[in-house]
């Protein structure tokens, strides 16, 4: 098993500033014998591979085709000077481009979307970067796994959907994707190209073809790495010879060099165009974060090293920034790109960004030309396969197969619930909607949570001396007349009701079934945090108990709860119970002790009675004798009785020092001595 790094430390602009060299902690410690060529290796691989997907994925940005490898040209290297995930792979990724691809669908032309999408590239920048500075990183944790889960599992659907149309060589036109064309307008299909159809089919028989090939062995799983760029040599090969007969569109020419850097806002125009784009560009900048730290976080933990969250926003967004510059789209870390840099086996950022930058500079500069027979097509092929590795029905299959178990059953059934409801929102009203769907309906859970937190009801397990859930285990035992429970959250103002609620309708139910309640404990161990609002309860709820003769205990309480209630109840519950918080065990066994010494002093005091009326049945019991004075073990709080089947087992108290000691009786009937006793009898 891997051990685990040192985690590096969270950097901010000043710091970096002060130490700017290329890679200013991994560099220095290279080891270029052991890792140049392997690093070489990845660098050549994923440069070709993010080449080739660059350009399927500015045709889903909507913009220039160009502007695919632009976006991978800084960012790649401003990401190896923030980042520190190893293996991961900066550029332009599907999920992003399908966001970016709706934010600038509306603009007229290509070259208008094209400098709306630098523009909108700037935003997505700033906001992460802001994120960094002002470490937000928290602020991702509101949308849930299963929320974006299912968002992810739609937007995939939604980018394969957008690509089959002009894979099948259909015609642009206003009556929308495949799925409007098979609905309400079927005579479109007329319109498709054979010839586009059947290639697109060769093209897509190709890439599954060298996908199966990574089991066969090892240098064809090399080999199938490249299948991307292959399939781009291939097709435009056989495209140079057939395109133009057959009607199959090409990329036709592309620019050579590199982009000239330009700031993207140079007029009001653009400055209005940047804030009709503002919303839109803070839900790309989540979700780039949240899918691109999910990725480093889960390559990050195979290979035994921990990244820092402020440092991957830091590099997302200078990332970003750069690209903007270029005149890019979003760049995200590929988690397919992660895939194939942690097989060949990259060491550092050298390979898996800097390298990987050289070699789209290189593509660009000397093989620019080459590219204009690649068949579109292709391109729509390779998004097409791509997004389908991004499904996650499997979670959806998991989270409902968790329904099931018996413990936590309601919050799985929940997190079944928001999956589709991501998936629906997003597959029905699109990406952008679908995003904030998931956003809403996270919040909304985060709200359900924690205004209603299960209550568990604790029942002694003996086979293991302890406190569990009764439903979890069958072996649980009640005591008789005490209640123990287990509040599973927080306790604050909007969720103390419920507990109110709860504990009423678990007291009418035990005098209905003819136990009544005269104990509860009340658990904390699951209680993070108690509010004064709550604390307030709190005192109520124990001053009406204790009209009604009812104890409550705390137990397992600690941190911040146990502090408070320290603090306001400190001197109504037992002495010690939270300086040194007991247990469960330790309270039941409190009151079992109480009882006994309740039980103690009522036949004391009844054969006082006794004595004094001269009753010869009278018993001279050890306890009585004493003297005027008799030595009884009483609680230093008010005691409740409780019914036990264990009291005459003579239970030692929890502790020594559990704050109820021996004290002399306090009694206005004199008792009689010893020697009165004999002589009256």
């Amino acid at each position: 098993m891997a051990s685990f790094q040192k985690a590096r430390p969270a950097v901010t602009f000043a710091s970096c500033c002060q130490s700017w060299p290329l890679g200013r902690d991994w560099l220095p410690a290279y080891h270029w014998r052991e890792n140049f060529f392997k690093d070489l290796a990845a660098g050549l691989t994923l440069g070709s591979v993010l080449f080739a997907q660059s350009l399927a994925h500015a045709a889903l940005c909507k913009v220039s085709l160009i502007t695919g490898p632009y976006s991978c040209l800084a960012p790649p290297l401003l990401y190896a000077v923030f980042g520190t995930c190893v293996q991961a792979s900066v550029g332009t990724g599907g999920l992003v481009s399908l966001l970016t691809g709706e934010q600038l669908a509306g603009f007229g032309d290509e070259e208008q979307r094209t400098h709306a999408g630098a523009i909108f590239t700037l935003l997505v920048g700033l906001m992460i970067g802001a994120m960094g500075v002002f470490q937000l990183a928290f602020l991702v944790r509101f949308l849930s796994k299963p929320a974006l889960s299912g968002f992810i599992t739609a937007s995939a659907l939604l980018i394969m959907l957008s690509q089959v149309k002009p894979a099948l060589g259909i015609p642009k036109s206003d009556v929308g994707g495949i799925m409007t064309i098979l609905l309400t307008h079927p005579k479109e299909m007329d319109d498709l190209n054979p010839a586009t159809v059947v290639f697109s089919c060769g093209c897509f028989a190709f890439l599954q073809l060298m996908k199966s090939l990574k089991s066969l062995s090892r240098a064809l799983k090399i080999l199938s790495e490249f299948k991307e760029v292959l399939l781009l040599i291939i097709s435009a090969l056989l495209a140079s010879r057939i395109a133009e007969p057959c009607g199959i569109a090409i990329i036709g020419s592309v620019p050579s060099g590199f982009p000239d850097l330009r700031w993207p806002l140079q007029t009001s125009d653009d400055f209005q165009l940047a804030r009709e784009l503002a919303p839109g560009a803070a839900m790309v900048a989540l979700v780039t974060f949240l899918s691109s730290f999910a990725a480093a976080k889960k390559f990050a933990l195979k290979a035994g090293y921990q990244v820092v969250a402020i440092n991957e926003l830091l590099g997302l967004g200078a990332a970003n920034l750069a690209g903007a510059l270029c005149g890019g789209v979003p760049t995200q870390i590929g988690l397919s790109r992660m895939g194939i840099a942690s097989s060949i086996g990259v060491a550092s950022q050298l390979g898996a960004n800097v390298m990987v930058a050289a070699v789209v500079a290189f593509i660009l500069l000397l093989l620019s030309p080459y590219i204009y027979f690649v068949p579109r097509c292709a391109l729509n092929i390779i998004i097409i396969l791509g997004a389908s590795s991004l499904t996650e029905f499997n979670h959806a299959y998991w989270l409902w197969s968790l329904r099931s178990t018996k413990t936590r059953q309601r919050t799985y059934i929940m997190d079944f619930l928001v999956w589709w409801v991501a998936f629906l929102f997003t597959l029905i009203l699109g990406a952008l909607k679908g995003i904030l769907g998931a956003v809403v309906v996270s919040l909304v859970l985060i709200v359900y949570q924690v205004a209603d937190p299960p209550i568990t009801r604790l029942g002694f397990c003996e086979c293991r001396g302890r406190w569990l859930s009764v439903k979890e285990r069958e072996d649980t035992a009640q005591r008789p007349g005490i209640l123990a429970v287990r509040p599973e959250g927080p306790l604050f103002y909007a969720n103390m009701e419920r507990l109110e609620e709860w504990l009423n309708e678990m007291e009418i139910s035990a005098n209905a079934a003819g136990t009544p309640v005269k104990a509860i404990v009340l658990s904390a161990a699951a209680v993070g945090f108690v509010d004064t609002s709550a604390l307030e309860a709190l005192v109520v709820l124990m001053d009406a108990y204790q009209k009604r003769h009812i104890a409550l205990l705390v137990a397992h309480a600690s941190g911040q709860p146990r502090q408070i209630l320290n603090h306001t109840l400190g001197d109504v519950l037992p002495a010690g119970s939270l300086t040194t918080p007991w247990t469960v065990e330790e309270c039941v066994q409190y009151l079992l002790a109480q009882q006994k010494a309740e039980f103690e002093q009522a036949a004391l005091l009844e054969t006082h009675v006794k004595l004094q009326a001269g009753d010869p049945s009278a018993p001279l019991s050890p306890l009585v004798m004493r003297g005027s004075q008799t030595q009884v073990r009483v609680p230093s709080m008010q005691s409740f009785p409780v019914d036990s089947d264990r009291e005459s087992e003579g239970m030692p108290s929890p502790r020594s020092d559990s704050g109820w000691h021996i004290r002399p009786l306090q009694s206005s009937v004199q008792f009689a001595s010893g020697a009165d006793l004999a002589s009256q009898k």
